[in-house]
């Protein structure tokens, strides 16, 4: 008997949500994303920096979370020829360190590991950010590396899940999972019950209390980061910039944006940040640019206690998958591929019939 193609609901409207749905619409599945905002990546994705490569990171300081980015990025090829073209807003990373000892050994553990770096002069940093007031005496050089942004490419991963079929619904806050014994058959919504074949959690720190209902007790917590977004009166920097104190990079209209460490102080410590930070572009680059902040938050990013993602389909809920990791933008394209892998494995056991 043939049956009709599964459903599959996925929790979430930010970039692993729109992952996991583009990836389930090509592969014939019924899909239908929920999102509690009125709009797509209106959670931690609104907030995302958006840097797409490892050039920030010491490979040693987390051997096994630096080779899965690593991983990670070779699915942005066969992204891009599928989407036809991904939102750049810069190629190419410069990184700098407290001192240039430290700057050099971030070049030696990069390239160890296979990464396009090379340590570069005063000179050629000048050539590739002219308006730098500020040089160290060397930096790394990422060419691979490059920022997107999360909101559009979300908005674009979304848009041809949709005109694959996926159906989209906003405004629509899943309140708990509907089971029928051992298995789920559904959620439920400020919408009413939504029948599912599977039901994939991509919603961050959220599915933590939907799965903790039922006992099951995710890895998940959630930490503070500081993304403002500034205007500036004309385009100051071209790539991303990642200094001893702060990380930088153009976005699409020629203004600024800026991720900071979250302040100590909480949110009482923001006003300064903000002020801090804008005396620090207005040093940092020449002629000062006429900056006026257009938006800022501490915003709060889902991780796990291990660092590493938490996926998996939940052994103690049948058709219950989960999905959580940070950095989204990063991992999001190609974790959600071995998701939606492993449940379309399910439906076939399952013994769905569709052309599997």
């Amino acid at each position: 008997m043939i049956h009709p193609a599964p459903n599959v609901v996925v929790v979430g409207g930010g970039i692993m949500g729109a992952c996991i749905a583009w990836n389930l619409a090509k592969a014939g599945i019924r899909v239908t994303v929920l999102e509690q905002q009125a709009r797509p990546a209106a959670g931690a994705t609104w907030w995302s920096y958006g840097w797409v490569g490892t050039a920030s990171a010491f490979p040693s300081e987390a051997p096994n979370a630096f080779a899965l980015k690593q991983q990670a990025l070779r699915e942005f090829a066969s992204l891009e020829r599928d989407l036809s073209s991904l939102p750049y807003a810069a190629r190419g990373a410069l990184v700098w360190c407290e001192n240039d000892h430290e700057t050099a050994h971030l070049v030696a553990e990069q390239q160890a590991v296979g990464v396009a770096m090379n340590l570069i002069d005063r000179l050629a940093i000048q050539q590739l950010e002219p308006q730098l007031r500020e040089l160290p005496t060397c930096a790394a050089w990422a060419p691979n590396d490059f920022a997107l942004e999360p909101i559009q490419l979300t908005q674009q991963l979304l848009q041809a899940a949709q005109a694959l079929g996926a159906e989209l619904r906003y405004n629509v806050r899943v309140d708990s999972l509907v089971t029928q014994g051992d298995k789920v058959i559904g959620v439920r919504s400020t919408q009413g019950d939504i029948n599912a074949d599977v039901v994939m959690l991509a919603n961050g720190i959220a599915a933590q209390q939907l799965l903790l209902d039922y006992g099951v007790a995710a890895p998940i917590t959630e930490a503070p980061a500081v993304l403002m977004r500034w205007q500036a009166s004309e385009t100051c920097v071209h790539h991303l910039i990642c200094a001893d104190d702060l990380e930088l990079r153009p976005d699409r209209q020629g203004g600024i944006v800026v991720a900071m460490d979250y302040p100590e102080e909480g949110e009482a410590g923001l006003e300064s940040l903000v002020l801090a930070v804008k005396k620090r572009l207005e040093q940092m680059i020449m002629p000062s640019p006429t900056l006026s902040l257009h938006s800022m938050a501490g915003a709060y990013r889902p991780l796990t206690h291990s660092g590493m993602p938490y996926r998996e389909m939940c052994a103690a809920i049948k058709g219950l998958y989960v999905t959580v990791a940070h950095p989204g933008i990063i991992l999001g394209p190609y974790l959600a591929r071995l998701s939606v892998e492993e449940v379309l494995n399910y439906l076939a056991n399952q013994k769905f019939i569709y052309g599997f």
